[in-house]
């Protein structure tokens, strides 16, 4: 048999462009169709994680996600997150009632003038006490910011 292509058709469905490449084009359609697997898995894990009551964002909890091996349910998830110490929240505070913030108030008002040290200087007693004369003790007291005689 002899071929009856004209020799320019020969070598146009010789060259590469020419041939379609369904070879290369289900292999780019598998690895999309790959990563769009992994994907749908990364984010089920992540959620997973979430629902379990875990930030993902959280430095801690994203190390905790990447080493969990276990189950992806909830339960299996909080349980192994309670052991390893993670998804712990402190109780919520409660509000005080207005009786107890009015208890509260005075006793911080009572500390406070625990520490609050003596009223007058210690020192200032001493020097009361050496003066001669109520000129003197007048001079003295109003050097220290007392004042004499406001009313009149």
């Amino acid at each position: 048999m002899t071929d009856t292509t004209p020799p320019e058709e020969a070598a146009d469905a010789a060259s590469p462009e020419a041939q379609p490449n369904w070879r290369r084009d289900l292999e780019a359609r598998a690895k999309a169709g790959d990563e769009a697997v992994a994907e749908l898995a990364t984010s089920k894990r992540r959620d997973a994680f979430r629902d379990a009551g875990l930030d993902p964002k959280d430095v801690g909890v994203q190390y905790f996600i990447k080493g969990y091996e276990g189950e992806l349910t909830e339960e299996a998830i909080k349980a192994e997150a309670a052991r390893a110490g993670f998804g712990q929240t402190a109780p919520e505070p409660t509000t005080p009632t207005p009786i107890e913030q009015q208890l509260e108030g005075e006793s911080r008002f009572a500390d406070a003038a625990d520490d609050a040290g003596p009223v007058t200087d210690p020192e200032l007693n001493d020097l009361i006490a050496q003066t001669k004369d109520a000129e003197e003790l007048q001079a003295l007291m109003e050097s220290r910011g007392y004042q004499f005689g406001a009313a009149e």
